[in-house]
Order: C-alpha cells, then sequence, then structure tokens
C-alpha cells in the first residue's frame, strides 16, 4: 500500500462538509481506525507508571472512526485496547482526520467534546477524568510538549463552545454569595469547570478568588447559592460525606503550608498516613515517586525553613498528589517566585496534570502563567464571573475589562479602586 499524505485543518463542527479530507487526501477505508487502535495499544502496554491510573476512570470506550470501532477497556487490570465485539459504556465518534490527531496526541478529546466537534454517549466524564493521560501516553510521555502542541494548534482558535452538560463538569457553583460584614464578596458567581482540564481562575487581587475555592473544598459555607462537585450538592452532604471529599481533592496552598516541625518527607506523607492503611513500606513508595515527580527526592530530609519559596510550593504539590486526588486546587502557586520559576512551576503543574489526569483548578493573576497553561479559564471581577470558556476563547474576548486584564493597561474598567 502506497504511502498517503494528508493535511491538518483546524477541527470544526462535525458536519460533512467540513470534516471530510478532501478526496486527494483521503485515506484508504479503515486506515485511520488501524492507525489509532495501534498508537492505544503501544500506549497502554508502555511501562510508563501512569498506565495504571488510566483505571481510575472505570469505564469502557468505544471509538467509531467510520465504520470501524476501538475498543478501550479501562476497567482491566492493566487496561487493554479489545476486539470489536466488546460493549462498551461510552461511544465516542472521531472523524478520520480527527482519529489520526488522537493518535500522535495531538488532540484533546475534552476540548473537542467541550466544543461540541465530536458526538458522544454514555458516562463521558469518567473518560474526561483520564484523557490528559492517555493523550500523554500518545504523545510519547511528554505532557508539558502535547500541551505546547495544542496550544499551538489552537491558540487562534476563537469560535465559541458549546453549553458544557452538567454531567460532563468537575466544579460548578450557581448563584453563589459570600459576605464578610459589609464586603460582599461574591456577588451571585456561577463557576463551571469542565472535567479534565487545568482551568485558570484569573482575576484582579481581592476579586473573591481563594474564596471561592474554599467554598470547593468546604470550608466556607455560601450565605447563599450552591456549590456541586461532579454533580453532589456539598449543602446536601453530611459532615462524614464532606469529609469523604476532600481526600478525592488536594490543595497546594500559596506558601506550600507545610508542617514547620516535619521534614520534607513526613509533610508529604501526612496525608497518607491521616487517610490510609498503608503500611511505612507502602508509604515510602509513594512519597518518594511524589517527591521524584517535583525534583526533591534528593531535599526529602530538609526541613520546610531550609527550603526556597519554589521548593516550598514543590514539596506542597508532591502532598496535594499523595492520595491520587481527582481534582487538585492551586491557590495562587506563582506568588513570590521570580519570572522564570514560575514558568518553570507552570510546566510542572502541565507536566503533572498530564501524569495524574483529573482537574486542576489554578487561581492567579499572573497573565502570563495562565497563558502557558490554561485549556480552560473563568474570569472573576467584582464577585462574578465576566467570562468563562477555554482559554483560546476567553483570550480572544472582546470584553473591555478582559482585555484591559490581559494586556496589563492602565485604561480601563478596572482602576485602582475598582
Amino acid at each position: 500500500m502506497k504511502t498517503v499524505t494528508f493535511r491538518r485543518v483546524a477541527l470544526r463542527h462535525m458536519t460533512d462538509e467540513h470534516t471530510e479530507m478532501t478526496p486527494e487526501h483521503r485515506l484508504p477505508e479503515g486506515a485511520a481506525a488501524v492507525r489509532l487502535r495501534t498508537a492505544l495499544q503501544d500506549a497502554v502496554g508502555s511501562k510508563d507508571p501512569a498506565v495504571g491510573r488510566l483505571r481510575h476512570s472505570r469505564t469502557t470506550v468505544c471509538f467509531v472512526v467510520g465504520d470501524e470501532e476501538v475498543s478501550l477497556l479501562l476497567d482491566r487490570s492493566p487496561p487493554a485496547v479489545g476486539g470489536n465485539d466488546e460493549p462498551a459504556e461510552i461511544d465516542i465518534e472521531l472523524t478520520d482526520e480527527q482519529a489520526l490527531r488522537f493518535a500522535d496526541g495531538d488532540l484533546s478529546l475534552v476540548e473537542a467534546l467541550i466544543r461540541g466537534e465530536v458526538t458522544a454517549t454514555g458516562p463521558v466524564r469518567r473518560y474526561m477524568e483520564v484523557d490528559p493521560i492517555l493523550r500523554r501516553l500518545l504523545a510519547g510521555g511528554s505532557g508539558a510538549a502535547a500541551h505546547a502542541r495544542l496550544a499551538a494548534n489552537h491558540g487562534d482558535q476563537a469560535g465559541h463552545s458549546e453549553p458544557v452538560p452538567v454531567d460532563r463538569l468537575a466544579i460548578e457553583t450557581r448563584g453563589l454569595h459570600k459576605s464578610f460584614g459589609s464586603a460582599h464578596i461574591l456577588q451571585g458567581c456561577d463557576l463551571q469547570i469542565p472535567e479534565g482540564v487545568i482551568s485558570v481562575i484569573l482575576g484582579p487581587s481581592g476579586t473573591g478568588k481563594s474564596v471561592m475555592l474554599q467554598h470547593i473544598i468546604g470550608l466556607l459555607a455560601p450565605d447563599a447559592g450552591e456549590v456541586l462537585i461532579r454533580g453532589n450538592q456539598l449543602s446536601q452532604m453530611s459532615r462524614s460525606e464532606i469529609l469523604g471529599l476532600r481526600r478525592e481533592i488536594g490543595v497546594m496552598f500559596q506558601d506550600g503550608a507545610l508542617f514547620s516541625t516535619m521534614d520534607v518527607y513526613d509533610n508529604v506523607a501526612f496525608p497518607l498516613r491521616q487517610h490510609t492503611n498503608l503500611s511505612e513500606r507502602q508509604i515510602r513508595r509513594v512519597v518518594l515517586a511524589r517527591l521524584s515527580d517535583v525534583g526533591l527526592r534528593g531535599a526529602s530530609n530538609r526541613m520546610p525553613g531550609e527550603l526556597s519559596g519554589g521548593m516550598r510550593k514543590r514539596a506542597g504539590l508532591a502532598r496535594s498528589l499523595v492520595l491520587e486526588p481527582g481534582i487538585i486546587l492551586c491557590d495562587e502557586p506563582d506568588s513570590g517566585l521570580d519570572p522564570v520559576r514560575t514558568s518553570l512551576l507552570g510546566d510542572l503543574l502541565v507536566e503533572q496534570h498530564a501524569a495524574h489526569g483529573g482537574t486542576m483548578i489554578v487561581v492567579t493573576h499572573n497573565v502570563p502563567l495562565a497563558r502557558q497553561i490554561a485549556d480552560h479559564m473563568n474570569i472573576l471581577w467584582q464577585g462574578k464571573v465576566l467570562e468563562s470558556g477555554l482559554a483560546s476563547e476567553v483570550f480572544a474576548s472582546q470584553s473591555a475589562f478582559v482585555r484591559q486584564f490581559l494586556a496589563s493597561d492602565t485604561i480601563g474598567p478596572l482602576t485602582m479602586d475598582a
């Protein structure tokens, strides 16, 4: 069979006239499905530790490419690629071009789902949780490289994504209000964060970003409104259920929030000792793996006071990951860091999201960091979500406030008093 070349085009809505390759570039029938099957087999057959985390989704997926089907069995240990007769909970339809880009790690199915560019049925959120992991494996194990390629492919797409169905959201708030005395911090906040993304909550200092995070983990109760975590209303949960939920949410605090009387190893081991029955040998294996992930294995015996600011933040990130949570909250992770270390931390956040999957929410007012890491964004101002959507859409916003804030312009609605 002769080699067939094809041209890559921007993803568009699934219509016959827009998603099919032109005849001179069309692949032989079934070739895209074969390529996808081979790529998935290579991905789940690799020795990368991230392969095991695909099982967190506890589901099966059938990728439908034309008349061909490729089944991915994520409920197996290890995960496997099945035959055409394997039943699946989730069906995802792909064009030939989408299948080829996905096979190369160049297509985020989460973003394609948000844009309405692919059709899917079933409990899709379960797959969305692990899409970052699978995309990294398909791209050859480099989360930052895959993320950079996606940013290059989609950075100029303004467009407008479809409303995200509630059953595909990791976090949602509805009409959230919170006051402290006479200060009305949250003023009817409607936040939506899809599953499987790095979502940045961006806004000026003092606009309620950190207060929002405290509501998400249940440390604060709203004066009015509702917080939903993967469809579950916090107000309807018992105290024990909320405590259990917190095991599913890891938090990276501004300064790392390390216990000053414990060394780095014991700080990172603390959640495992508090919330699991693992032996010390098992704990050691997990802790050293997470410290290796953030480049701190050699600093495990140091005390927090012996660490630089960047090292404390990395230790805090390692601690937030040890329970393998589905949601990671990062509160101003760049605070106190110089531009170079902020950029390095951004790469680290992208890598860890690609290695662990789930949803990562990063609160910041640092526009360059947001450009570096964000798949999805919420712009928060004066206690409300002013703009929400995929990062490429928000960065192309025509809102006067958004344009002023992103450009660091002194002329516009944001002033010293506003």
